[in-house]
Parts: C-alpha cells; structure tokens; sequence
C-alpha cells in the first residue's frame, strides 16, 4: 500500500544534513511571583481585653482568615491541574519525541504557506523505470542485492518572495539567502565531513553566482598577513586580467616566487609590497566590484571591535564605497575553505578570526624537473604561437639543445625547500552581477585577492603567477606530496571565474531510499544560521542531523521557509500518481498537505495525566482534612463548678489492664491517676473502676492493697477526707507521671528501690508530711497509712512479674466504699470476666456455637441475677446438644476484645448503682453518666476530670445531651519529637487534625483518654436481641440474645466505631488540647503493629458499612445511609475534578442533564462571561508588551478560564443547594431523620475519612515509583517555568498560611483556657514525611488482612474484635525496614544511573529533579531504616576491646552499632530535622529555575499533611484562685497544674509541693 504522508517521516540514513530556518526561542506567558514565605507564630495571653466587637477578636480574625485562605485553596488546586493538562507546551519543547530539528519562530511560519503558481523547490521526477534505479546501495551493506534501490535528485529552490526575510528578524544571521536543504533521497557527495550551503540564492532569475577558487596557498611575502590585523579583499573586473595590471619599467624583474634559501629577507619582503602594491587610485580605477574580509586571521579567536570599518569579520560596503566609490555591478564575498587539499573548496560558515591557517612549502625543483622546463621552454618557442605548458606524456631526453649536454646546474642532484604560514584558500562569490558599460569587456569575470594592513593601503596581491623561468616550484601545503606537474595556464584564465546556478543543487546519494513502489520525497529549506545555532541541537551530541533520524510529521512550514514534496512509484512502471494520497496529477505533493496552522502541543502524556490524576485524588482527600476548619466550634462551659455534677448520675473512669506489660505496677501508675482526678466537691458518685482482662489473682490482691492506701488516708488537719485524699493522691500522681515501662512494666523481674517508693507512696507520703496541714500531727496518726503503703509495698517488691491464673470460667468482682460513705463521693471497683480456655481447633466466634462457653439465662430473669447466672457456665460440646427449651443460651464471651470488657464493667456499674443503697432519690437516677476510659498505660492527671467535664455543659452550666464525648490528647514524655523516630506520639492526629476536626465537633475517639455520656437506658434488663451471622441448620437467620453493649465490638478500633454511631445520631465532640493524661510508650517499633491494627480495624468497619453488616444499634443504624450520601457526594466531586482537567468544554453539567436549558446558560452565563475574560487578557497583553515571537493564540487560555468559572460556579450551586435542603430540614426533623446543620455534614465527611483513609495507601508508592520514573527516564513534558512556579509557590504558601491560621486561633483559644499555646514544630513536618512513606507498605498489607477478616466474620460469625495472633507487630516491622531500606539504596541507584548514561544537557535537566526529590524522601526515612535495623542491638566497649579490626569488621552488631552512632545522633538528627522543611520551602524556587521540580515535588502539597506540635510548657494555667497574675505565669515543672483542686487555704502546701518537686 502506498504510505501515508501524516505518520512521521523518516529520513535514511543516506539523506543529506539538512536545517530549517528558526531559532527556537522559548518565550512563555510570564507570571508574577508570589512572596511564599511564612512565619511561624504563636499566640500568647496580653493584658486586659478591652471591649470590642466581637466580630474584631483575634481569634475571630484568625477564623476568617482560614476560611478565605480556603477557598483560595479550593480554587488553586483545580485550577494548577488543569493548566498542567490544556496550558500549551513551551515552543522551543514542541516536536521533542523526534530527534532535534531546528525550528522557527511561530510568527515565521507562514513563509512557507505564501502561495505561488510553482513550486517552491522544484525536484526532478521520481523516475518509473528501473534502468534508472541505482540497486547496488545495500550491497555494502548486506553484501548481497536487495529490491532496494536510490536514484540521483536535482533541486532548485525557487522562492522569490524569501529576498525580503531579512527584515523579519530571523535568528542569527538574517542573511536567509545561504539555504540547506533537507532531502528524503540521499546526501550529496563530499559533504559528509562538514557543513556548507547548498542554496545560494532563493530564485531562478537571480540564482547565478560567479565564483572562483584561488590558489591553494598565498606566495611567502603574504605570510605577514597571518599573524596581524589585516584586511583582505577581493577585486573583480569584467576587463582582462593584463588591463588591470599597474605599469611598471621593463627592465624592472617581477617579484620573485620565493626567496633565497637560507636568508631571512622579511624586512625585504615588506619593502618591495610597500614600494609596489596597488594603491587606492589603482584598485577604484581597475575595479569594477569590491568586497572583503577583516580581522586577525588564523583562528585567533579576537574580536572585531578595535577594526576599522569592520562589521563581523566583514569590511563595511559602505567605507568601501566612500574610498574606492560606489559600485552597482553587484555584490562579492569572500570564503575560506576548510581543506586547502580538497580538490572542491567546501566553505566554513565561521568568520575570518576562526579560519584556520595552513603549513606550505616552497621546494626547490630537481635537475629532471629543470631540464624537463626548459626543454617545453625551448619548444614553445618554435612553434607558432607556442605551445599549451605542460603537455603531458611527453618523452624528454636528458640532452639540452645544443645535444652537449652542458648545464651549470645539472650537478646539482640535492632539493631544498621552505616552510611558511599561509592564509587558507579562499573562495570568491560574485552574485547580482551586472556588465559594465564600456567596451572590451571578457565573457567571464576576473578576480584577484589584495590584502593590506589598512584600509588606505597599498594593498598586495596574495597571489602571483607562476614562474616559468624559476627554479622553484610553486607553494603548496606541506600535507600535500611533491608534485611533478608542470601546470603553465595562462594566468589570466586561473583567475576567471566560473558561472553557477546558485539556487540548484544535485544530490547523488551513497545508500538506499527503501524499497521499489509509492514513494514520498520531500525537500525542506532552512536557514543557515538557524541550523548553525547550537541551541537548536540540545538533544544532538553532534549538533547535525543523524542519518537515518525520523522528523515530525507535516505540517513542514514551522521548520522550513521552503518546502516541495514529489510522490509517484519508484522504480516500477505505472499508470498514474492517483493511486498515492495527497499526490497531484504533476507528480508534486500538493502543499496542503505539507504545510498548514502549526498545531499547538500539550503535556498530555501519560505521566502528566497520572500526576494530575493522584494529584488531585490528594487534594481531594485533603479537603475533607481541611474543610471542618470552615466552622466555628461548638459553645461549651468552660469553668468547672460542682454544681455541675448533679446532672449527673455517677462519673465512671475504667483503667484496662491485660497482660505483657500490663503488670502490677502498671496498674498501680494507672489507678494513682484516676483517683487524682477526683472533681472536688463533686456531687455525683465517681467510680474507679480497674478492668483486669488477664484474669490474674496477684492484680487483685494489689488492687486490695491500693484500696488500704485510700481507706487509710487520715481526716485532720481542718480539711475534710476527700480533701486530704485529693492532695495525697494529686502529689502521688506527680511522683510518677514520668515513669517508664522499661521500669515498672512485663520485663522488669524487680522494681528498682527508688521507683518502688515512689510506686508505693513512700515517697509522697515523706514530702506531704512537711506540709503545714500534715506536719502538725504526731507520728501514730499516719500509723495506718503507713502500714498499708509498707504493705504495698512488700507485694510489689514480691515476685513483680509473677502470676498465677484464677479459675478461667468464673467472674470476679470487687467493691470498694469509704469507711464513712458519705465522706467522699469516690467509689472503686475491681473487675475480671471469665475467660475459659476454648479449643483452638474451634473459631473464636461471637455467638454461641461448638467450643464456646454460654451461660442460660431463664425468660423471667433481673439484671441483679446477671452475675449468678454467669457463674453456671458450661462449654459446649460437638454432638451433645444442649435440648433446654426454655433458658435462652448467651455467650459468656461475646467478645474476646478491649471492647467487651469495657461493656462488661458499664453493665456492671449499672447494676451496682441501680442498688437501693445507691439510689439518690430524686430526678438524678435519670441522669445521663460519663464514662472515661484510661489505658493502663496512661495515667491521668489530677485537672483531667475538671478539665473534661464543662465540655459536656453550655455556656450556662446545663447539661448538654448532644456532645457525645470528649477527647484528651495522648502524650509520651520520654519521646521527644525530634528522637521519636516513628512518631510514638502520633503528633500528626492530635496536633493538628484533631484541632481542624473540633472546629464541627467530628474529633474521633481514640480510645483512652476519652470519656462518653451515656444516656439513662432502660434498666430492667442487660440483655439484648441481635441477629445472628450465621444460619442454623435449618439454614434460618434467627437472632440471638447477647449482654448489653455500649461500645462496638465487631472490629480492632471499637474507638471508630463507637464515635461512628454518635455521629450518625447527630451527637458531637469535644477535643480538649491540653496534657492531661502522661503514657509511658512501648518501644517505637511497637507504634508500627499499631498502625497494621488501626489500618485492619478501619478496613474491616469500612466493609462493615458498605455491605450493610455493621455492629449499630438503634437509630445509628437507621441513618447508615447518611454515609451513602457523602460517599456519593465524595465520588461526585472527585469525578467532577477529573472531568475538569480531562475534559474541554464551556458548558455544565447542569447543562447536559436537563437541568438548565442551554439557550439560558448562554444567555446569562456563557455571553456575559466570553468577552469579559476576553478584555481581561487583552488588557494583560498590553501590560506585558504584546504577543512574542513565538507566542500561540491565546484563545486556549480563555476557554480554560471560562470552563473552569463554569465548573466553580456549578460546585458553588451545589453547595448552596445542600445548604439550603439541610436547613429545611430543621422544620421536618420529625418526619424524617436528617442533617440539620452543615457542621453535621461535616462531621459525617469526617466519618467517611475514617473509614476510607486506607484507600489511598497505594499513593506513596506512587509517588516513589514517579519519582523514580523521573530520574531514570527523559521527560516527555515540559512547562513553562514561571507559570510552574507561580502555581507552586501559591499552593504551598496556601498549605502553611493554612496551618498557621488555624494554629493561631486555637493557640488563641487555649492561651485564655489554659495559658497553654500551640505552635508549629520542624520536628512534627518531618515526622509526618516519614510516616506518609512508611505506613503504606503496612496498610497495603492491612488491606489484606483486614478483607480477611471481614470475610471470616461475615460468613463464620468470627469474633475479630480481639488481637489473636497478636497485632503482627513483627511482621509490620519487618516489612517497613526492608521497605525503607529499598528506598534508601534505590536513591543511591538513581544517581549512579543518572551519572553512568551519560545523558544529554535536556534529559539531564529533567532527570535530575527526580534524583534529588528521591533522595530527600530517602532522607527522610533513613532515620527510621537505621533505627530498626539496630534496635535492640548490644555491642559493648568490653567486647569492642576484645576483638580485633578483623573480626570487627566481620561482625554485624559492630556494623550496627557505628550505623547508629552515626545516624542516631543529635547532630544528624537536627541536620535531617530542619533539611526536610527547608527543601519544601526551597521547592517552589527551584521549580523557578527547573520546572521539572514541580512535578517531582508536587506530592509535598497534598500527600503529607503538615502537624501542629502541642504545648511545650507544663500546665501553668490552673491558677484561678490566684489573682497574682505573674504566679500564674511563673515557668517550670511544677504543682501547679491541679492547684484549683485545692481551696485558698492550701497555699502552704502547695509552695512546699513545689519547693521539693524543684529540690528534686
């Protein structure tokens, strides 16, 4: 079939360099900067507010600053993507997938669409017949013929209209007369080696040149020309060459062709060219045209600036004409040639000063050469008219004349030559030539070149005859061999010059075109200094074009000012040229179809369509982190008052314990805290209650020994016992608030004595007694309090961590009252559920099934029996069915999980205060409770409760039944932001989504450091009816009676969950921001089996959700398709975007499904917005200066403003939509339950992150793998610099001022709370870096497991809320060091590749920002890979010593060690610490410089969230009572965080509290 002329064209390997007029100027839309840097602030309490508007606080601007700074960035992020995939390529890119071809200006491009009647170069035929065909072109190649073949091709260039190209201001040279041309036939012969123009002129009638090629070497005596400022020019008359000559005395001899051998006669030389060279009367009187070179000759390099009259190396026509006068025959120029030895003077395209000088050499003839010359002397004097000199073949014997034989200088057999330097062989170019009008003019011009120091002479010829009558040969280059020619032309015919055709050019090509049959060959014509612009070749190593290199395909008119195309069958005989499209009835291409509008090119290629893509998948992710941020945050109280608590019907604070860890002293550190945080005055029951879910019998007996303590606490001193217990249990908490569990937890085999007294209150009980209240009794009062703390005491100092198990299927329950009930509300309580031993052959299901123990509870049964009729418990067992009828069968362990012993403990506690003696009587037995919950890890402080309990309240101290819950940040001591290598401390969440989240009351539960209001249920029973997950046997769904549940146990994150169904019932949060519960952390590792388990957890709830089997109970369920609607939503808006940036359009979908007629969009939108965005560029045209060269229609731009205004303002309308809809909801919230409020919406978009986060975990791979990508292969994209940066620096300067401002406000909300401030931390932007590149790996894994379970509880009923199998904290471990450790190494690879492929300036310029972009994530994980792989490890200084560097060096603890001490240090540390940060402000000035940068980088913006870090300070802010305001303030460790707990009275005590907390 014959080809298609649009796919791209190939040019063989035999075609000739070829280059196409333009220069590419890479001139884009400039953008203004935007100033992206940002302070990082904080808010600090001032003086005495004044009154003012409230519109006017501090923290009311901050809000309004965030929500404008919002919607900004809403705006920015669309917007960015969508100019990556419409905002056209920057010219000088364009046509890059093809190899280099230089280009031109676009406002060039119709030069070669001007019509004419002929071709613009016209090409011979293809010929048909096979006679004509060269097919022994692949012989040298295959060394056989192939059907292969080429042919000769003639070209001649006639395009008038070009003469007038110069005033268009092409690049370079505008000089557009010296034209290549790019041929798909073959190379011209002899071109090979370096360039030369093929077109000399551009037109049939002016295409003839005169040219002349002069000696190969100037005589010696012009040898001073070489190395001095010399001017060279050339002399052309229509006369002969003797009329030009000036008259000179006959006896006077010519000058001789060389001088003496041996002498040195320079000044001589000089002398004799001074005394006769032409002056300026003889050359304007012998001349008819003249032009020349100037400058320092012999590649000196030197410019032309100290030359007179000297433009470029060439002598200014005009000071030629005003000292030899005007000359109108025409124009000459002078070339050098590269080879003086080339038989055919190939010009060089450089200037006089990089013309590079030959070696000649003039040789003494030889005795045969003398003879031999006189001899032809001697005959051409007796022949008439002589004969022509050097004939050759002419047989010459060695006998003179005479036949004597006699010759002086026959003996002489020796030669003797000299060397010299000598200017390059020139060519000489007469075009535009017109005759003369006087007579006796020659057919063909005559030239000499006459060179002088200074334009005002006298000038010397370069050149002389040849001397017959001399003994010497003529000069010729040294590299040349002796020559034994005698070449006797008259001198008059060497200097004629020869007429060419100088717009014609014959190709005779050295390989093959292809195969026989259709053909297309196109010849295409540049501009020389365009294709000798280094700029155009950046991709090129040899700065030409490659033989055999494809072209894009037409349009041709952006590269060439010419262009012709022929088309027919080579080689074969045929009908027509109709067969071949695009091809004329002539045999021409019609140009049509080789020129045309240049269509502009885009970026969209698929890495830009994945970035754009994942980009705005994060920024879609982002907004819903943000978007709360938009509200105002719920009015709370904000003061403790007792009076509070009476709307309460008891404060439950439950401390979990299970096993590991989890010991003895745990549980002691744990219990010390809830005790402390007893609200004073507090007048509702508070209940501590200790749940021991390992069932062991030592936890219990220290629990007894813990209650002594309490009940032993004295009453003296004036103050009452609850006051004393307070302050002792408040001071205790102090003592141990900053233990760790490598001290007090599972590993340790016995407690250190200082720790044990400090655990014990020894210690507390020593400094309280320096009281002033406590120091005035006598000894025997503290007697008993003594004894207890001794007891204590000794059983912790008695097998620490040794346990014995209590009988596994029975409860066990202990209650502690004061001695006198009505001296503190305080209550404790002990807590154990069964846990039997099951079969582990059997599923661990939630229903009573083979292997499961149950309990029978009979129709008619009270919550009081609820613990008798656990205790007749019973496993049951495969084949011996249970046929009671009557009792319902209940499973003692519905959960093996956190979850179900929390329920445990709430049923329970209910049971105990629905007791008579418990009652209050009055309408307080209705009351809703609050249930904190505090891991045994985590010990609360003594300001927890008081610093909890307002927020349940309004403004005026009623209780508010909407806030579901509070949520207290979690806080490790021994970890510091800057050595918490995972993040232990999770500062991500809580400094900084947690604060954003609060703002509409979604804050989320995390389990410990929370406290629920559970609302007054119906007490007559603790049972409840679900349905089961799996069918009987009779394959019937029935349901099953289970206890009472309060919190979730289908899943690891009950804490989700449980907020879930909050949120679906419209109930809120609260998230208190303050320190007010100390951890003591697992090891760092252990965070990462953490992580695995949240992951797992969110996994499983999500699929829960989706397929309508989640865990809800009552109207939480009824509203599960709530979360339908915002995942709908989500899907919507994400589609939207995508469609944004994919798709062109100027309409909206409103539009397109009917809900707007088109004829009203155009109407009120599209016409009123067309020509304002028009003006609107327009009038930025003007600022700038107008279009530039090479810029493109902007209309691209204004179709893109206009659909993205469409796109804006149909999200807009959207939203107001739902606004409007939410807020008719309020009127018919009785008919239906739904959103009222916005907030509520944005509390369940919270929701659906919760439950979705996981999805994207595949996004760190991404962004690794581009950036990878990036660094290993070229870009196919590229972007204007400005417009890249101008986007970036606004988006991250929107990301920060983001953070700041919602940091201010709620630094400022804090400062009047607490005095306590929240500010950004370096430490915590690293950190969160390190966990986006960390946890995908574990949540990748997590998908896996967590599908898993959710099949196994879906299909088996499996119980998968419990941690079997442990939280494969190992596993986790496992594959985040060897995931970073690939990191780490893969950037290392990046760079050795970069460097070994050797890569050319433009692949480098875009692979390199992926190099370094890589390597600072390999940075900013290698803190973390170098932790893991050396935790744990023990290399001591004793073994060091013991070994030799050998055996060092062969150990991997040694290894390991040095990488630690190395990498695992405070010095590397602040080096990694503040290099991430920096490098992310740095990005935006980089992309300045490198666009490239932007989009290796761009993942910083919108993949990793940035943190806010919490209070450094202690707790300074709890001095109410005391109007001393710098006291409130005072810095330092101190007591003073639980000083409102104690009246004023008590300021003795606590200046001694903190007298000895500082002594210590």
């Amino acid at each position: 079939p014959p080809p298609v002329l649009r796919g791209p064209v190939e040019m063989r390997r035999d075609s000739p360099e070829a280059a196409i007029a333009g220069r590419v100027s890479d001139s884009e839309d400039e953008g203004e900067d935007s100033d992206g840097s940002s302070a990082i602030g904080s808010s600090v309490k001032g003086p005495e507010a004044k009154c003012m508007p409230v519109c006017c606080t501090a923290g009311c601007c901050c809000h309004v600053t965030y929500v404008i700074l919002f919607l900004f960035y809403m705006v920015i992020f669309p917007l960015w993507c969508k100019w990556l995939l419409t905002a056209p390529m920057p010219f000088g890119y364009w046509g890059q997938e093809f190899p280099d071809f230089p280009r031109m200006p676009l406002h060039l491009t119709n030069l070669a669409m001007k019509p004419q009647i002929d071709p613009q170069i016209e090409i011979s035929p293809i010929p048909s017949t096979q006679t004509s065909c060269n097919y022994t072109c692949a012989s040298n190649l295959r060394g056989f013929r192939t059907s292969e073949m080429n042919f000769d091709i003639t070209l001649r260039l006639n395009k008038p209209d070009l003469e007038g190209v110069a005033a268009l201001d092409l690049p370079g040279d505008p000089d557009v007369r010296g034209l290549r041309a790019l041929d798909a036939g073959g190379r011209p012969a002899g071109r090979d080696s370096a360039p030369s123009v093929f077109f000399d002129d551009v037109s049939q009638e002016k295409g003839k040149v005169y040219t002349s090629t002069q000696d190969r070497c100037a005589k010696p005596a012009a040898r001073t020309y070489t190395d001095r400022k010399t001017y060279v020019i050339a002399c052309v008359s229509w006369r002969p060459l003797s009329a030009t000559e000036p008259e000179e005395d006959d006896e006077e001899e010519g000058p001789t062709m060389a001088p003496a051998i041996g002498t040195d006669d320079d000044d001589d030389d000089e002398g004799d060219a001074a005394g006769k060279g032409w002056s300026n009367d003889d050359v304007s009187e012998r001349c008819d045209v003249i032009g020349g070179v100037c400058g320092w000759p012999c590649n000196s390099g030197m410019g032309y600036e100290s030359v007179d009259s000297c433009v470029d190396g060439v002598i200014n026509q005009a000071a030629l004409n005003k000292i030899f006068g005007n000359r109108s025959y025409g124009s000459v120029s002078i070339h050098g040639c590269n080879d003086p030895t080339s038989d055919k003077c190939e010009t060089s395209t450089e200037r006089i000063a990089n013309w590079n000088c030959h070696k000649c050499v003039v040789r003494e003839s030889s005795v045969d050469e003398r003879r031999l010359r006189r001899l032809r002397r001697r005959l051409q004097a007796g022949l008439p008219g002589g004969l022509p000199g050097g004939l050759p073949g002419m047989d010459v014997s060695d006998e003179d004349e005479d036949g004597d034989g006699d010759d002086d200088d026959d003996d002489e057999d020796g030669e003797k030559e000299q060397i010299y330097t000598s200017l390059p062989r020139m060519m000489v170019k007469y075009s535009h030539s017109k005759l003369p009008d006087y007579e006796n003019l020659v057919s063909r011009p005559r030239v000499q070149l006459l060179a002088s120091h200074s334009l005002e002479g006298p000038w010397e010829k370069l050149y002389d005859p040849v001397d017959t009558e001399s003994d010497f040969a003529p000069p010729v280059p040294k590299s040349m061999p002796p020559t034994t020619e005698i070449y006797n032309m008259a001198e008059d015919e060497v200097r004629a010059m020869t007429l060419h055709s100088a717009n014609k050019l014959q190709l005779s090509p050295g390989s093959c075109f292809g195969k026989r049959g259709p053909l297309y060959v196109v010849a295409c014509a540049v501009n020389q200094s365009a294709y000798d612009d280094g700029s155009q070749w950046q991709n090129s190593k040899d700065k030409r074009f490659s033989p055999g290199q494809k072209v894009m395909p037409p349009p041709f008119n952006d590269r060439c000012v010419a262009v012709a195309g022929r088309c027919g069958h080579a080689c074969e005989p045929h009908s027509g040229n109709h067969t071949i499209p695009h091809c004329l009835p002539n045999g021409y291409i019609n140009m049509s179809s080789l020129v045309g509008p240049i269509p502009i090119q885009y970026n969209r290629v698929t890495p830009v369509f994945l970035f754009s893509y994942v980009l705005l998948f994060g920024f879609a992710v982002k907004t819903i982190m943000l978007c709360p941020g938009i509200f105002k945050p719920y009015r709370r109280c904000h003061f403790y008052s007792p009076d509070m608590t009476r709307s309460l019907k008891y404060i439950l604070v439950v401390g979990v314990t299970g096993g590991g860890d989890e010991g003895k002293g745990t549980m002691v550190r744990n219990t010390i805290g809830m005790v402390s945080g007893l609200p004073p005055a507090c007048r509702c029951r508070f209940v501590v209650a200790n749940n021991e879910e390992g069932h062991r019998l030592e936890m219990m007996t220290c629990w007894d020994k813990f209650c002594n303590i309490i009940a032993a606490i004295p009453n003296f001193g004036g103050l009452t016992y609850e006051e004393n217990l307070r302050q002792f249990t408040a001071l205790w908490c102090e003592e141990t608030k900053n233990m760790k569990l490598d001290s007090v937890g599972g590993k340790v085999k016995q407690l250190d004595p200082s720790i044990l007294a400090r655990l014990c209150g020894k210690t507390t009980l020593a400094k309280i007694r320096k009281e002033d209240n406590w120091s005035r009794f006598p000894q025997q009062a503290y007697a008993k309090l003594e004894a207890a703390i001794s007891a204590l005491e000794e059983d912790l100092a008695t097998d620490y961590n040794k346990f014995t198990p209590m009988t596994p299927h029975r409860d066990y329950v202990r209650d502690w009252v004061p001695p006198d009930p009505n001296s503190t509300s305080l209550r404790m309580h002990f807590t154990s559920r069964a846990k039997p031993k099951e079969d582990p052959r059997n599923i661990m299901v939630q229903h009573v099934a083979v292997g499961t123990w149950y309990y029978k509870v009979p129709p008619n049964a009270t919550p009081q029996q609820w613990l008798e009729l656990r205790k007749n418990c019973h496993e049951m067992v495969y084949a011996q069915a249970d046929e009671d009828e009557v009792n319902i069968k209940v499973p003692l362990r519905s959960s093996h999980g956190k979850a179900g012993g929390l329920n445990f403990v709430d049923n329970y506690i209910t049971i105990v205060n629905d007791r008579r003696e418990n009652q209050y009587g009055t309408e307080q037995d209705e009351a809703p409770s609050l249930y904190a919950i505090a891991d045994a890890r985590h010990q609360f402080q003594p300001d927890f409760f008081i610093s909890c309990v307002p927020c349940f309240f309004n403004p005026d101290a009623t209780l508010n039944r909407r806030v579901g819950f509070t949520q207290a940040p979690q806080h490790y001591p021994e970890y510091q932001d800057k050595f918490d290598y995972l993040d232990n401390n999770n500062a991500q969440f809580f400094r900084l989504n947690a604060m954003i989240r609060n703002c509409c009351g979604g804050v989320s539960s995390c389990g410990t450091n929370g406290m629920w209001q559970i609302a007054q249920r119906d007490n007559t029973t603790i049972w409840a009816r679900r349905l089961k997950r799996v069918r009987d046997r009779d394959r019937h769904l029935r349901t099953e009676l289970i206890e009472r549940e309060q919190f979730h146990t289908s899943c690891k994150i009950e804490d989700t969950a449980s907020s879930l169904d909050r949120v679906l019932v419209g109930e809120y949060s609260h998230f208190v921001n303050r320190k007010l519960s100390y951890g003591m952390s697992k090891s760092p590792e252990g965070f990462l089996g953490a992580q695995q388990r949240w992951v797992e957890g969110a996994i499983t709830l999500c699929l829960q959700w989706v397929t309508q089997n989640a865990d809800a109970h009552g109207q939480a369920k009824k509203n599960g398709p709530l979360l339908w609607c915002v995942i709908f939503a989500f899907i919507f808006y994400v589609f939207a975007l995508l469609r944004l940036v994919t798709i062109e359009y100027t309409s909206s979908v409103l539009v397109q499904y009917g809900l707007v007629s088109a004829e009203s969009f155009d109407a009120f939108v599209r016409k009123p917005l067309s020509p304002l965005i028009s003006a609107v560029y327009s009038t930025l045209m003007a600022i700038r200066g107008g279009h530039s060269p090479n810029s493109y229609s902007y209309k691209v731009y204004e179709d893109m403003t206009l659909q993205f205004i469409v796109w804006l303002g149909t999200c807009v309308f959207a939203f107001f939509a739902l606004w409007v809809f939410t807020n008719l909801c309020k009127c018919c919230r009785r008919c239906f339950v739904f959103p009222n409020e916005m907030k509520w919406w944005g509390r369940l978009v919270i929701s659906f992150d919760n439950l979705t986060y996981w999805v994207w975990f595949w996004t760190s791979f991404f962004w690794i793998g581009f950036n990878v990508y990036l660094a290993v292969f070229p870009a196919t994209f590229h972007f204007n610099n400005v417009g890249m940066m101008s986007f970036m620096l606004i988006a991250t300067f929107l990301n920060y001022a983001l953070i700041i401002a919602n940091s201010m406000r709620f630094s400022i909300m804090e400062s009047v709370d607490a005095n306590e401030i929240a500010f950004l931390s370096m430490d915590n932007i690293w950190r969160a870096n390190q966990l986006f590149f960390m946890v995908g790996p574990i949540q990748g894994f997590s998908v896996f497991t967590g599908t898993k379970n959710f099949i196994s509880y879906l299909l088996y009923g499996q119980d998968i809320g419990g941690w079997a199998g442990g939280d494969l904290t190992q596993v986790s471990i496992a594959i985040v060091k060897y995931w970073t450790t690939l990191i780490v190494f893969s950037s290392i690879a990046c760079w050795i590749y970069l460097f070994t492929s050797h890569p050319t300036d433009v692949e480098y310029q875009s692979r390199r920002p992926g190099c370094i972009i890589f390597s600072f994530i390999a940075m900013d994980v290698l803190h973390p890979c170098i932790y893991l792989w050396t935790v744990g490890n023990k290399f001591t200084a004793d073994e060091a010593a013991k070994m030799t560097m050998c055996q060092k060096l062969q150990t991997s603890r040694w290894w390991k060690s040095k990488l630690a001490l190395v990498i695992l240090n405070e010095t590397t540390t602040n080096v990694f610490r503040y290099v991430n940060p920096v490098y992310m402000f740095m990005l935006p000035i980089l992309v300045f410089y490198n666009s490239y940068f932007g989009i290796s980088g761009g993942f910083t913006l919108v993949a990793v969230e940035r943190v806010i870090d919490a209070p450094r300070a202690a707790f300074e802010g709890g001095l109410a009572h005391n109007p001393d305001h710098d006291e409130r303030v005072a810095r330092g460790r101190s007591f003073r965080g639980i000083a409102a707990l104690f009246s004023p009275s008590n300021g003795v005590l606590m200046r001694s509290v903190k007298a000895a907390r500082t002594r210590e």
